[in-house]
């Protein structure tokens, strides 16, 4: 089966017009139509119905079969020619969320240096919700992430290595700071600032705040931990940060959160179920279990 029929095909139940799929690839309009005649010969049946008179364009109930089918097999395809170019490279892409590569990834960076491994990995950095997604559509080869649950997906395989709960984070100077403790619900009047999308500490504060029936009103978003503890420090917001979390500054106070059921932060080796790793990447794989589990941190 060709994958390029295979797009022509899915563009074709999009759009539903054979002139307009040949002008969005740059081919001819009978390209399209050969296309069509392969797949619905190969597959011995009709996928789509041409109503010449009405101009119309019907997909038949095989052809939604196809479909159903026909995206997974492209996005598989184009997995399995990143990861053989990743192979190829003589790589490993190592998907890094800034929380965890502050404070998890220089204990794996010692052991890799130790073993002259560490300039055989690229590392991206995202938050962990679009770490994850980088993970399955194949940006990256393995990942460590954070979630509030263990994960749960039937194409990542995940090895927990942390748990740690969440803190409030307030300036020296907040009406708050003489406390060790405190419920979420007192923080119902009080501005935030927060990480931007893509960070599972937005997910986090939205259960506390549905269980406590409001709104975090927050003032100020960002990617970077340095950043919002500058905020916070400054008394700009307050923060809803992981415990694993340092104050980093001396005029910021780390609050314990007393709410029963509290979300926890969940770290995780991850890779895809159908990835092979080669010798060099397996290598590199032990290492950083050897480093985040053998070491004391799992």
């Amino acid at each position: 089966m060709n994958t390029r029929d295979i797009e022509y095909f899915i563009k074709l139940t999009e759009l539903k017009n054979f002139s307009k799929v040949a002008q969005e690839f740059k081919v001819s309009q009978p390209s399209v139509t050969f296309a069509l005649q392969r797949l619905e010969k190969e597959l011995d049946t009709k996928l789509i119905i041409r109503h010449r008179a009405r101009g119309q364009l019907v997909i038949t109930d095989s052809g939604h079969q196809l479909l159903q089918h026909a995206k997974q097999m492209l996005r598989h395809y184009q997995l399995i020619k990143m990861e053989i170019n990743n192979i190829k490279q003589k790589k490993l892409s190592l998907g890094l969320p800034p929380i965890i590569e502050n404070n998890y990834f220089p204990a794996v960076a010692r052991i890799l240096k130790e073993k002259n491994l560490l300039s055989k990995i690229n590392t991206m950095e995202y938050g962990s919700m679009r770490t994850l997604e980088a993970l399955k559509n194949g940006a990256v080869d393995l990942a460590l992430l954070g979630s509030i649950d263990s994960l749960s997906d039937e194409e990542i395989i995940t090895e927990e290595f942390d748990r740690q709960t969440f803190s409030i984070f307030v300036s020296r100077e907040h009406k708050l700071a003489s406390k060790k403790n405190i419920y979420f619900a007192e923080l119902r009047k009080e501005d935030f600032v927060l990480f931007k999308n893509g960070f599972v500490h937005n997910q986090a504060i939205n259960v506390l705040a549905q269980r406590n029936h409001f709104r975090p009103h927050v003032i100020f978003r960002s990617n970077g931990t340095h950043s919002l503890m500058n905020l916070i420090a400054d008394g700009v917001g307050v923060g809803f940060l992981t415990s694993v979390i340092k104050p980093m500054r001396t005029d910021i106070v780390k609050l314990n959160l007393l709410d029963k059921d509290m979300p926890q932060f969940v770290t995780s080796i991850a890779y895809r179920q159908a990835y092979f790793f080669n010798a060099l990447q397996k290598e590199i794989l032990d290492n950083i279990r050897t480093a985040l589990f053998e070491k004391g941190i799992g």
